[in-house]
């Protein structure tokens, strides 16, 4: 059962509803009387709409109930089935009216052996539905910690292989690399490292080899030696030519002293080029004898010897030169993995280098030890280099070179591999977890086939053979002709004769009159037609009676006052059994007998309210659910309770709160013209009644102008034409009829 309307909010006149302190809860009969305008059938398809959730062209409903179930909010349908009856059933549920009718099917006398059949049915599709629901759900859940476990892993991946494509990798990367995934592949941790990093690096320029070169020696006019080569051939000279003297008839002072003697030839040079015989030193000319003696030091074979030891030693400094600008690429120049072992080598490179270079130096003083000793003989063994280590330490240098190269080469097919065994790596660590959860999957998956095709073998139905089954059951419960029989006996008792009947036909019905598809029904036939066929279809085997919520707007329209008793009573015996009823009007005749009926109920059991509705700021009308009234509740008289309404009116000058008064005003003096006046028009009942002609007039203006909807907006005169006019029809009743004005001004009293 439903006990409250929490809220409703942005569903028309129901914009803003709360539920006020204190308000009791509905019970199992509920009175809702409202004017028309009220909210009445706003109310009524909220109910329907209780059903799904939802309401079509309410986007921004917001609503909270609560029921015995729980509480259920906008999204959450009701789950307690509700059958309403308002001015949009027919359209819904039965059909065009001089056309074919949906049918109804109730069930059969001679087929109830076949209820417990369906209904135990029903109940296992229900556990089996149930079942199905929760099992699909935990197969989602396992599916979502699969995916989740891909998720991750591919995360790692995508960290781990940083670089190797602009895309980013993700679950369904992993998921179909790992369906390709033949046998697990780990690596260590060192090597994961390693390869991570290196699917960081760039692709790299290629370097140039380390070259020695080729060496021009002067020294026997050779050239284009290979560097080693003519190491060998230079030590070979070298080792002839220190062990060479000049031949010469000495000077002992110069012998002794060398540095003297390359002093006195660099002198004897500049003098040969002078042509001077005096010394430019002393200014003292030369003897003969002396210059003799000199040129017999400094002779042709000191010459050839000397110009031999240099160019030996300009063979030496292009040895050397070679060497000094060799040039080796810079560790960084590397990719990262070979960055470790060029480093090492050419560690050790260096160190032979510099080995090569002390060499060098070595005979370099050789031979300017000889420079300055010409003419002297003395044996010496020069040293020669070993090649061999500084070739090999070279050749591994180059060996590396070559390695970076070929991998700038085939760079893109590098950083592929690597990330396919980085990638195989990662995957390789959440086989087991993927073979547990597929193994959950598949229990699952077992149970959910056998919920949905059952057991043969062991004769257990699945959900759809239930189904069907159930379908076919109630095929042969249901009996569409037998509404119809009890429809057309319920129409005749209604109307008071039996010219119109269902007649089944085809799926449906059609009704029929004198035997003849009936044309032009009257407007109190369709609604007879359109309340019985509500009446009836609460017997129908999709709706549990006892157990359902019945709500009725306004069955009586169109109806005279003869069938207005029908309706009542076809009303009474139809919902009573319902688990819980609410019945909505706005037609105070049919007000005062459903408040007889529900007289004889328990308090507990029943409520009575009113819809009261009002204008807010912007001409917005607000519907308010409010107790019914004590002058209904206490006197079941409309007309008392509507004066009470103009005595109580009091103006604050604003259009919302002078906005429902002159419609009540146009009620209150229709009836009060009923009862005190003669003519056959509103207006000729004005017009016959002794009072003012000038107060007449305004108040004939006023409640029929203003009581009647307009498409020009809001008349700003509303607020003073109220207060005056109400002001006049108060003193009207109380002058034309003063004892009919006490005796209602006595009824207000005694209800306050």
């Amino acid at each position: 059962m439903i006990r409250h309307f929490d809220k409703i909010e942005n569903l028309g006149v129901f914009a803003k509803y709360a539920k006020p302190p204190g308000m009791v809860p509905f019970a199992k009969f509920n009175l809702i009387y409202g004017l028309n305008g009220s909210g009445k059938t706003t109310l009524s398809r909220f109910f329907h709409d209780l059903n799904t959730g939802t309401a079509a062209g309410f986007n921004d409903l917001k609503y909270k109930i609560s029921t015995e179930e729980g509480p259920f909010t906008q999204g959450k349908p009701y789950t307690r089935n509700i059958r309403v009856f308002n001015s949009e059933y027919v359209e819904a549920n039965i059909g065009e009216l001089e056309g074919t009718l949906h049918p109804i099917f109730v069930i059969g006398e001679e087929n109830k052996a076949l209820v417990a059949i369906v209904e135990q049915d029903e109940k296992a599709l229900q556990q089996a539905e149930s079942s199905h629901a929760a099992q699909l759900i935990e197969h989602g859940k396992l599916v979502k910690r699969k995916g989740k476990t891909f998720t991750e892993i591919a995360s790692e991946i995508s960290e781990h292989t940083a670089g190797t494509t602009t895309r980013t990798y993700r679950k369904n990367n992993a998921e179909a690399a790992f369906a390709a995934l033949t046998a697990p592949q780990v690596m260590s941790t060192e090597v994961l490292a390693s390869a991570s990093k290196s699917m960081k690096q760039p692709a790299m320029d290629k370097q140039k080899s380390i070259s020695l070169g080729n060496i021009d020696l002067q020294i026997g006019d050779k050239s284009n030696l290979p560097y080693f080569t003519a190491l060998k051939l230079l030590e070979k000279y070298i080792s002839g030519v220190v062990q060479t003297s000049a031949t010469s008839i000495a000077i002992q002072r110069l012998v002794e002293n060398p540095e003297i003697a390359q002093w006195v030839e660099h002198g004897i040079t500049i003098h040969d080029h002078t042509d001077g015989d005096t010394c430019e030193f002393c200014q003292q000319e030369i003897p003969k004898e002396r210059a003799q003696a000199l040129a017999s030091h400094f002779n042709d074979s000191d010459q050839k010897l000397k110009e031999e030891i240099e160019q030996s030693l300009q063979d030496l400094e292009a040895l050397r030169q070679n060497q000094q600008s060799s040039f080796v690429p810079k560790k960084s120049s590397f990719y990262t993995e070979l960055q470790e072992p060029f480093s090492a080598t050419t560690a050790a490179f260096s160190s032979l280098k510099l080995s090569l270079f002390n060499h060098l130096s070595e005979l370099n003083k050789l031979l300017n030890t000889k420079l300055i000793n010409r003419t002297v003989c003395y044996e010496i063994k020069v040293p020669e280099y070993d090649a061999k280590p500084y070739l090999d330490a070279l050749q591994e240098a180059n060996e590396l070179i070559e390695q970076h190269n070929a991998q700038t080469d085939k760079f893109d097919q590098r950083l592929q591999s690597t990330r396919d065994k980085i990638e195989k790596h990662f995957l390789s660590r959440i086989v087991r977890q993927v073979a547990d959860v597929d193994v959950e999957i598949e229990t699952v998956d077992a149970a959910i086939k056998l919920l949905t095709q059952g057991d043969i073998g062991k004769g257990t139905l699945g959900i759809e053979a239930l189904r069907k089954r159930i379908a076919e059951n109630r095929l042969k419960i249901a009996n569409s002709h037998q509404a119809a029989e009890d429809l057309s006996k319920k129409l005749a008792s209604f109307l008071g004769r039996d010219d119109l009947r269902f007649e089944p036909e085809g799926e449906g019905y059609r009704i029929m009159r004198f035997g003849r598809a009936a044309k032009r029904l009257s407007e109190g036939e369709k609604t007879a037609i359109t309340f019985l066929y509500f009446v009836v279809g609460l017997q129908d085997q999709d709706f549990e009676l006892a157990e359902g919520i019945v709500v009725i707007d306004d069955p009586i329209s169109s109806l005279d006052s003869s069938s207005v008793y029908q309706a009542f009573s076809f009303l009474k015996n139809a919902v009573r059994d319902a688990r819980q009823i609410f019945l909505l009007t706005h037609n105070f005749e049919f007000l005062k007998l459903l408040l007889d009926w529900i007289s004889r109920v328990k308090k507990a059991d029943k409520t009575c309210w009113m819809l009261h509705c009002t204008t807010t700021g912007g001409a917005q009308r607000e519907t308010d659910l409010k107790p019914l009234d004590k002058i209904l509740l206490e006197n079941k008289n409309e007309f008392t309770y509507l004066f009470k309404i103009l005595t109580e009116f009091e103006s604050d000058g604003t259009v919302a709160n002078a906005y429902p008064i002159p419609n009540i005003a146009r009620k209150v003096l229709e009836t009060f013209l009923e009862q005190h006046s003669a003519g056959n028009s509103f207006y000729k009942k004005l017009e016959n009644l002794e009072y003012d002609e000038t107060k007449k007039a305004a108040l004939y203006k006023y409640t029929n102008d203003l009581s009647h909807p307009t498409l020009s907006g809001l008349d700003p005169a509303l607020v003073g034409e109220t207060q005056t006019n109400v002001k006049h029809l108060l003193e009207m009743i109380r002058i034309v009829a003063p004892v009919h004005h006490k005796a209602l001004t006595d009824t207000l009293s005694g209800a306050s």
